[in-house]
C-alpha cells in the first residue's frame, strides 16, 4: 500500500510541474496573441484580455512588411533542411552499417564539432565566405548550414542505423538487391521517424538564426525574417500590436511543418525511448 501511495504521489508532483511548465510557456502565446489585436492606446488599458474592437489591421500591415523576408526565409530553409536530412541520412547511414578502417576516429572527428562552442566559428566560417565571393548571397547562409546542421543529425541516424537488423539487408543481397536500393528502399523508410526529427531540428536553427545572417547579409532584399523583424521593430516604434502580429505570422511556416511531421516526431521519441 505505502508502494502505491508513494506511486500516486509522484505521479501528481510529476503532473503538477508538467502543468507549470506548460503553463509558463502558453502564456507568453496568449499574450503575444492578445495584443497583436490591440493599438498602443488599447494596451494601456491592461494586456491579459482582449480589447475590442480587434484590429486585424495590425496583421495586414506586419504582412506586408515582412512578407518578402519571410519568403526569403522559407527559400533558404527548405533548401538547408533537405539538405542537412540528406547528409545526416547518407553519412549517418554509413558510419551505423558499413565497417571501415578509420571508422571511429572520423566519427569522433565529426562528433568534437558539437563540442566547439558556434561563436568560435563566426570569423573563421565569415573570412571563408569572404574569400570564395559568397558574401551577401543566400549560399553565404546555406553552405555553412550544411556543414553545422548535419552533425547532430549524423549522430542520431547512426544510432538508429545501428539498431537495424543486419540480417533485412544480408537478405536483400542475397536477392540481388544493391546498396543503392538498400540504403533508399529498406533503410530509408525504416529511419523516417528520426528523420522527421533532424528535419524540424534542422528548420528550428536555420529559421531562428540572426547572427550569422546579419554577419554575411547586407542586401535588404536578401535578409530573412529575424533581420526582417528586428528593423520592423525599429519602424514600427511605438505600435507594438503589428510587430507581435508580425511575429505569430513568422511562426506559422514553422507550426504547419511541425504539425504535419507531429506523428512521426512523437514516433521518434517513443523509439528513442525503446533503444
Amino acid at each position: 500500500m505505502q508502494a502505491k501511495a508513494k506511486k500516486r504521489v509522484s505521479l501528481v508532483v510529476s503532473n503538477v510541474v508538467l502543468a507549470i511548465f506548460l503553463l509558463l510557456t502558453l502564456v507568453p502565446v496568449y499574450v503575444m496573441i492578445v495584443n497583436s489585436f490591440k493599438t498602443p492606446n488599447q494596451m494601456l488599458d491592461g494586456v491579459l484580455f482582449f480589447s475590442f474592437p480587434l484590429h486585424f489591421s495590425n496583421y495586414a500591415d506586419a504582412f506586408k512588411r515582412i512578407f518578402d523576408y519571410i519568403w526569403n526565409s522559407v527559400t533558404i530553409a527548405v533548401v538547408a533542411t533537405v539538405g542537412i536530412t540528406l547528409i545526416s541520412a547518407i553519412t549517418g547511414y554509413a558510419f551505423g552499417h558499413f565497417e571501415f578502417r578509420g571508422k571511429k576516429i572520423l566519427f569522433a572527428l565529426i562528433i568534437l564539432n558539437m563540442m566547439i562552442p558556434a561563436v568560435l566559428t563566426l570569423v573563421p566560417s565569415y573570412l571563408v565566405v569572404v574569400k570564395i565571393g559568397l558574401y551577401d548571397t543566400h549560399f553565404a547562409l546555406i553552405l555553412p548550414y550544411f556543414a553545422t546542421g548535419s552533425v547532430m543529425g549524423i549522430y542520431l541516424v547512426r544510432g538508429f542505423v545501428e539498431q537495424l537488423p543486419k540480417s533485412v539487408f544480408e537478405a536483400a543481397k542475397i536477392d540481388g538487391v544493391s546498396e543503392f536500393r538498400c540504403f533508399t528502399s529498406i533503410a530509408m523508410p525504416l529511419i523516417k521517424t528520426i528523420l522527421t526529427t533532424v528535419s524540424i531540428l534542422a528548420l528550428l536553427n536555420v529559421w531562428n538564426d540572426i547572427v550569422w545572417p546579419m554577419l554575411v547579409l547586407e542586401d535588404n532584399a536578401l535578409k530573412t525574417i529575424p533581420l526582417g523583424l528586428l528593423e520592423f521593430n525599429q519602424q514600427q516604434g511605438a505600435n507594438k500590436g503589428a510587430l507581435f502580429a508580425g511575429y505569430i505570422l513568422a511562426s506559422v511556416p514553422l507550426l504547419i511543418y511541425f504539425v504535419l511531421n507531429l506523428r512521426n516526431f512523437m514516433d521518434s521519441l517513443v523509439e528513442g525511448a525503446i533503444k
